[in-house]
């Protein structure tokens, strides 16, 4: 059902629409920030198309077998590619994932189940950087074959920006003589990084950044978290229900605390503290940790500037509202902190976290340009 996606009137409002016209497009474009329901959005999408029981409203009824097949990614009318870990080799067209290496298929499988129980759960696989060629010829291969009357069959290219040119090139052939029966739906949140070509081919449907009270209220219905930690997380998220998500089970409020214990450690240039504070963000060379602390460090700078702006600090226009009072005693007492600066350096780290770099070594050679930046 339509309720299954959080907030997105407007998309809502123009699938339904277009599937009560009986004038769907061969291909679409779903394009957004992360975690704003694209792949959602295409699955409800794709249930409607093949419900054998439609509900007022034009909505899915869930209930039917093609509806519970699809939410399981179990259906022949509906398939997801995916970036993918590489396997031995790319020739045929067969189905990539049953190439996969058997630690990587299990992999694959329990990112499935986690995405079919919640379509907003961004699917992460050891070493799938892109999608594969071999991916696409696999759609090649399906999308040709006839399905019965009356069902429509689904492609949904989640993350399409991963595709390397040869897959592009093999996508766009299909696009630009598509088969009938058969819609392609590209999500993204990097437009920009896809070809021309295949945007050109495109239906392209954006998708707005949630509001933050939609957030939370889906939030609230999901797990056993405090108005605190909700609230927290919902403004943090700029929009992005996955990313909310991801701070609360990452621990939000120690991550928070110890970006803070990181800034006045560089304040009081109190050097052994800042790289004791490193080593521990990036022990097991978690890299997803210490993006999501640089990502905080950011957002307490940013936050620094609001008020330094401003002259005041106004938990309404500050992420971290709660903690208004301790941003103003950091303002005043360091009023000469090239604050512009230290962010672009936290930016900077942050791409170097996806690159062979020890992340230990990241956090360090930061840390000594920070503390230059940082001044009484």
């Amino acid at each position: 059902m339509w309720n299954n996606i959080t907030g997105q009137n407007e998309v809502k409002e123009k699938l339904s629409a277009v599937f009560g016209a009986g004038k769907t497009g061969h291909a679409y474009l779903f394009e957004g920030i992360d975690g704003v329901g694209k792949d959602a959005a295409a699955i409800e999408f794709a249930k409607l198309l093949n419900c054998t029981d439609v509900q007022p409203g034009n909505n899915a009824c869930d209930k039917c077998d093609d509806c519970i097949k699809i939410t399981r990614f179990r259906s022949d009318y509906f398939k997801l590619v995916c970036a993918l870990p590489s396997a031995k080799s790319d020739e045929s067209d067969s189905d990539p994932v049953e190439k996969l290496a058997a630690a990587d298929f299990d992999e694959y499988m329990e990112q499935l189940a986690l995405k079919s129980e919640n379509p907003y759960h961004h699917i992460k696989l050891t070493g799938a950087n892109n999608i594969r060629i071999n991916s696409i010829r696999d759609l090649v291969s399906k999308i040709y074959l006839s399905a019965p009357r009356g069902k429509i069959k689904v492609f949904l290219v989640s993350e399409a920006d991963k595709m390397r040119q040869e897959a592009a090139n093999a996508l766009l052939k299909i696009l630009e003589e598509p088969p009938k029966n058969s819609i392609i739906i590209l999500t993204t949140s990097k437009v920009n990084s896809l070809p021309q070509t295949i945007i050109g081919r495109c239906q392209k449907i954006h998708f707005e950044a949630l509001k933050e009270q939609d957030i939370a209220d889906k939030l609230f219905t999901e797990g056993n978290y405090s108005e605190k930690q909700v609230k927290l997380a919902s403004r943090l998220s700029f929009g992005s229900y996955s990313r909310a998500k991801e701070l609360l089970v990452s621990g939000i409020e120690d991550l928070r605390k110890t970006a803070l214990e990181y800034l006045v450690s560089l304040l009081k240039k109190d050097f052994a503290q800042t790289v004791f504070i490193s080593r521990n963000i990036t022990a097991k060379n978690d890299r997803e940790k210490t993006r999501q602390f640089l990502f905080f460090l950011s957002i307490w700078v940013r936050d620094l500037i609001r008020v330094k702006a401003s002259g005041e600090a106004n938990s309404e226009n500050l992420v971290n509202f709660d903690l208004a009072e301790r941003l103003s005693r950091l303002n005043i007492n360091f009023p000469n902190s090239d604050l512009f600066n230290i962010v672009l350096q936290l930016e900077e780290s942050e791409k170097l976290i996806g690159q062979n770099i020890q992340l230990t070594l990241i956090m360090v050679n930061l840390s000594l340009k920070l503390r230059k930046l940082f001044t009484s």
